[in-house]
């Protein structure tokens, strides 16, 4: 499968050029090393050999003379491909894609996103342990080093928008964490949606300052008392959340910028508990809400797709560079083949 019409080699190289890197003239420059990559994600093996075999057979080709069959070059091209420009292209891929969403694909002509996060497991290296520790459930020794990822997802096209990926367990490492970090890549007027892990407040807030509406499953911990409020129609009303206290992982400066209150719709439909920030039952109804929320359930199936198909759940990088171009080159993968179909 070729790329060639949605990914260049100008742009590519226009990147490498942005952030100032330098690279002899070799077999495997950056955009080869960058296509062999893919190539091997694509393979059946995911196996090094398969991508330069597949380099070789393409310089033939070309009338080109082969390179060595041997991947020590490849493997020495790929620890010097830099993880920013494969971020990069991910982002770019995925956002061009997100922003050509046709209209009659949209929600009320707004464009929806979906988060979502998962886990990946890799070798068992010191270096892997140390940036991605094995759960506590494992013994030492036993178990493999785990990383989370966190997506943004395009519902109408597919396409990952952005990611962020971070230690399984540690401070600073958990879903909302990872998700604060790519909100910027939110644009006014989308609306998010969420499983009830990400529903608070402190999230709610964020995307208000934004121009994001948010739709979720209400959090476990949170108590729903359709009696208070404003009166909607049954099981559907306007409350007022207060502030809670200041966590650790936010500054003093930004918690004072935060709203005293929210005014946030629960509404119960669809056999759970949703959370929005649509307070007009006359613009958006129960029906409207609980139709929206159910098609949370592609993102899970887009991971899937990724983990399973592509074989990302297990990855083969022996230390936390590769394994996170690994992931990369996966989801801007992923994106190339959404942009195709």
């Amino acid at each position: 499968m070729h790329f060639g019409d949605v990914l260049s080699s100008e742009f590519i190289l226009q990147i490498l050029e942005e952030q100032k890197a330098t690279f002899r003239d070799r077999v495997f420059s950056p955009v080869v090393t960058l296509a062999a990559f893919i190539v091997q994600v694509l393979s059946p093996d995911h196996s090094c050999r398969w991508a330069v075999a597949q380099v070789i057979a393409e310089r033939v080709a070309q009338g080109k003379p082969p390179c060595s069959p041997g991947t020590g070059a490849y493997c020495q091209a790929r620890q010097r491909l830099p993880k920013e420009l494969i971020l990069r292209l991910l982002r770019a891929v995925g956002t061009k894609l997100h922003l050509a969403t046709p209209l009659d694909w949209q929600w009320r002509g707004r464009r929806i996103v979906v988060a979502d996060g998962s886990t990946v497991s890799m070798p068992d290296t010191p270096e892997n342990q140390t940036d991605f520790p094995q759960p506590s459930s494992q013994k030492p020794g036993l178990g493999f080093p785990l990383a989370r990822l966190v997506v943004l997802l395009s519902l109408a096209t597919g396409a990952v928008i952005n990611m962020a990926v971070g230690a399984y367990k540690g401070k600073a490492t958990g879903e909302h964490a990872l998700l604060r970090e790519i909100l910027s890549s939110l644009g006014k007027g989308d609306v998010l949606i969420a499983d009830c892990y990400y529903c608070s407040y402190f999230l709610i807030g964020m995307l208000g300052r934004m121009g994001v509406d948010g739709l979720f499953q209400v959090h476990a911990s949170r108590k729903v008392d359709f009696r208070r409020g404003r009166r909607l129609s049954k099981r559907d009303h306007v409350v007022v959340w207060n502030k809670p206290a200041r966590p650790d992982w936010m500054d003093k400066e930004t918690y004072h910028a935060m709203p005293a209150t929210l005014q946030v719709r629960e509404t119960q439909a669809g056999g759970r508990v949703l959370v929005s920030t649509f307070l007009d039952s006359k613009t958006v109804s129960r029906e409207e809400l609980s139709s929206l929320y159910k098609l949370r359930w592609s993102v899970e199936v887009s991971l899937m797709f990724i983990k399973e198909i592509m074989k990302m759940n297990i990855l083969r990088g022996r230390t936390p560079e590769m394994v996170r171009k690994e992931i990369g080159v996966h989801l801007l993968t992923y994106n190339l083949i959404r942009t195709v179909m």
